[in-house]
């Protein structure tokens, strides 16, 4: 992994904890313009950094990192509730979003899940999530051991 990348993952952890939108979205955008610049003009060792990147990012942070930070906070709120309550509300663009974005916290939680939850649907020239069907075409073919190929979510051999 090269050290940028290590900082801009480091420092997406540090915006995640200052619950700062603005430096989490900048963050990501750095991290998707250098996997987009590897799949771009892929290698072996640029792409096992890709893979870095797409495991870390768009599994560890989009599915545990980013939803457990939420998680966290919601007792915080002036009202108070549960994950599924405040993803729903989100998500259903519900009624109740003018009254609750008065919480600035709740503002801040929904600016934080937009934002990751943006970056999770990214696509460019794949079909799947974060070009994901791009990066295992091209980390097959690049892969000097034609015996292990790699799929969905990084699954090797049989469960490919």
């Amino acid at each position: 992994m090269k050290p940028d990348n290590l900082n801009h993952m480091i420092n997406l952890l540090k915006q995640t904890y200052l619950l700062n939108p603005a430096g989490i979205e900048n963050e990501l955008a750095s991290l998707w313009g250098r996997y987009q610049a590897i799949l771009d003009k892929p290698n072996w060792e640029d792409l096992n950094e890709a893979r870095a990147i797409l495991y870390t990012v768009g599994d560890l942070y989009c599915e545990k990192i980013a939803p457990e930070a939420i998680e966290r906070r919601l007792h915080l709120l002036k009202e108070p509730m549960s994950i599924v309550e405040f993803m729903t509300a989100v998500d259903s663009q519900s009624a109740q979003l003018v009254s609750l974005r008065k919480d600035g916290l709740f503002a801040d939680l929904e600016k934080f899940y937009v934002a990751v939850k943006t970056f999770k649907n990214k696509f460019n020239e794949g079909r799947w999530y974060l070009d994901e069907d791009k990066f295992i075409a091209l980390y097959n073919s690049y892969n000097p051991d034609k015996d292990l190929e790699i799929g969905e979510r990084g699954k090797f051999g049989e469960e490919a």
